[in-house]
């Protein structure tokens, strides 16, 4: 459960004058509790240490389970997901993505499945001028770059001879030069609008706000002082957790979970006509 301790701490965090940073897949991984106060706030429970630095998560189904490990070594996983669904296996793990960017697939696991089928990842990216570079003709995979060509989206299969298939998405800092920012690989097929949700908040044009204490944005990023307030940015994450609250509570109302509280034995004079 989320306290009104932690939301102050965060306030605290966030004071002073915001920047910000174009594109957003170069401002840097940012503040992790982006994903972890929504998730908290939607019923996850932490399973690690909480004087340790790494922060374990599960959902309250015990379906899902998120694992940040910030002291990661540089190229490493900083980011494991996983399902622990029998009818839904996948996993994923993201290296110093933006926290603001995963939150676009992390959002969607507190929330029932979407009744319409999500925009076509493709699709979505094309309408943000993304371009279609590879299509194999054996059906094998698929790859899209943003317009500036530092980001690859592509799917296909795991490995020769795997039935698997895999998105990865690469992003660098010149057209395929330079050593990778960071790097996401889902494997297994997660459901559509998990991926979809992830491609939108990466191709938004919409830059990412950063404190000065923030400082891990690629140097070739964009950076000016922000119209942004710190104050309007720590009521936007307040209201965003209100938000997570108020629809899974909604979420809850439309579909109770089933109860698990055993039928009263029958009268004796029933067992005994039994």
């Amino acid at each position: 459960m989320l306290s009104r301790q932690q939301l102050d701490v965060f306030a605290d965090d966030h004071t002073g004058i915001l920047d910000d940073i174009a594109p957003r897949y170069l401002a840097g991984p940012g503040d992790a509790r982006h994903i972890t106060h929504a998730l908290a706030a939607a019923g996850w429970k932490v399973r690690s240490d909480p004087l340790a630095p790494v922060v374990d998560l599960v959902s309250p189904d015990l379906r899902y389970r998120l694992r940040h490990e910030p002291q990661t070594m540089a190229g490493g996983a900083v980011w494991r997901l996983r399902s622990d669904d029998p009818h839904e296996h996948w996993y994923a793990q993201f290296t110093a993505i933006p926290a603001e960017i995963l939150a676009g697939l992390t959002d969607q696991l507190v929330l029932p499945r979407p009744a319409k089928e999500p925009p076509c990842v493709w699709d979505l990216l094309a309408d943000a001028d993304w371009s279609h570079t590879t299509s194999h003709g054996d059906g094998d995979g698929a790859e899209m770059r943003s317009p500036d060509a530092l980001v690859s989206v592509e799917h296909r299969r795991i490995a020769e001879g795997y039935e698997g298939r895999a998105w990865r998405i690469e992003v660098r800092p010149r057209p395929d030069e330079g050593p990778v920012i960071w790097t996401a690989w889902i494997a297994y097929e997660p459901p559509p609008h998990l991926i979809s949700a992830l491609a939108s908040t990466l191709a938004d044009p919409a830059p990412l706000q950063r404190t000065w204490t923030q400082n891990r944005a690629h140097y070739s990023a964009r950076r000016t002082e922000s119209r942004v307030t710190s104050e309007a940015h720590v009521a936007a994450h307040r209201a965003r957790i209100e938000t997570v609250r108020a629809r899974v509570r909604a979420a809850h109302r439309a579909n109770p979970p089933a109860s698990t509280t055993p039928s009263p034995a029958p009268p004796p004079s029933l067992r005994q006509a039994r």
